[in-house]
């Protein structure tokens, strides 16, 4: 299977709200010759509340920082005493799907 990368972090939480009224929460990267380039624009919608778009922003913004970490506990298990395998095998699906591998 053929896995892309995702764009390499840091991402970052944007507020637009008090700009742009109908996508009031964004997810952006700072690319090489570019200001920031869009990872994710949240838009308001009447059936999702202001602060769940904001707390989906944020939870997008931290994904590549939420991987990194799960690779890293996954590399680790077998240097700690007392890890727990079922902690890790849900460690390895959330990253075969941050991937795109499940």
């Amino acid at each position: 299977m053929n896995v892309s990368k995702h764009t390499p972090g840091p991402w970052l939480f944007n507020d637009n709200s008090k700009h742009w009224a109908t996508h009031p929460f964004s997810v952006t990267v700072r690319k090489r010759g570019v200001h920031a380039v869009a990872v994710a624009n949240i838009p308001a919608r009447a059936t999702i509340e202001l602060s769940e778009a904001k707390a989906n922003a944020q939870l997008i913004a931290a994904a590549p920082d939420l991987l990194k970490a799960l690779e890293k506990i996954v590399a680790l298990e077998h240097y700690r005493h007392g890890y727990h395998p079922a902690w890790t095998d849900q460690a390895r699906a959330a990253i075969a799907k941050a991937r795109g591998e499940k």
